[in-house]
Parts: C-alpha cells; structure tokens; sequence
C-alpha cells in the first residue's frame, strides 16, 4: 500500500488552516486597510459560517496577500457552538472585506483547494 500524504479534514478536527489569496481581477490585491476581514464558509449540509480572518502577507515588500482563519474548539454553528467540522461533506469558502466608507468586495466562493482538491469534511474511521 502506498502512502497517500494529502491533508484531509475530518470531523471534529481543530487547528484546520483555511487560507484565501486575496485577488481582484486575478491579481494581488492589498485589503490592509479594509476594516471588515471575513471568510465566509457553506459547511456540509448548508449551514453558513461566518469567521472574522487575519490578514497575512508574502513577500518584501508584500506583492500577495491572504485572509486566514484557523478552526478552534466549539466554534461552529448553534447555541452553544457545536464542532467547525461536524458533518461530512464538501465545503465551500468567499471572503469578504469592507471599508470605512462602505466599499466592499466578496471574493469568488472556492471549493477546491490550492492543489485543485475538493474541499471537503471526510468522515471518521471510529
């Protein structure tokens, strides 16, 4: 049996980094003084998720830039918060950011990764 070293997301996991490049046009575009950073997630079964991201850039100076948000314990839908991660199935994600004078801009929504793999929640084996 070979080794399959891809990264899947599994139900329940935490520490899952989603990370957007931010793009307009199809080219890097520096969100640095929006006020609003989100991502926007469709999790699996239609539930939408709405997380407040970090900015973070590449380069010196910055030439890209993205929006990240990495999952925690007990931050996904209901009262009280239920898992990020609690169901199977793909999932899809758009950023948002908006400024002070009302400008505002919503991403392409992905629901594949940088590698062109679906995102997706993938079940247990326990």
């Amino acid at each position: 049996m070979s080794a399959d070293c891809r990264a899947e997301v599994h139900v329940g996991d935490v520490g899952t980094q989603y990370r957007m490049e931010v793009l307009d046009n199809c080219e890097p575009f520096d969100p640095s003084t929006a006020e609003t950073m989100q991502l926007i997630f469709l999790l699996p079964g239609g539930g939408v998720l709405v997380k407040d991201a970090t900015l973070e850039t590449e380069g010196s100076p910055a030439d890209r830039w993205f929006l990240t948000y990495t999952v925690v314990a007990d931050d996904g839908i209901g009262s009280p918060p239920g898992d990020f991660h609690a169901q199977t199935g793909p999932l899809k994600v758009q950023f948002y950011v908006e400024w002070a004078d009302g400008r505002h801009f919503h991403s392409n929504i992905r629901a594949v990764d940088i590698d062109n793999r679906e995102l997706r929640v993938y079940a247990n084996l326990n």
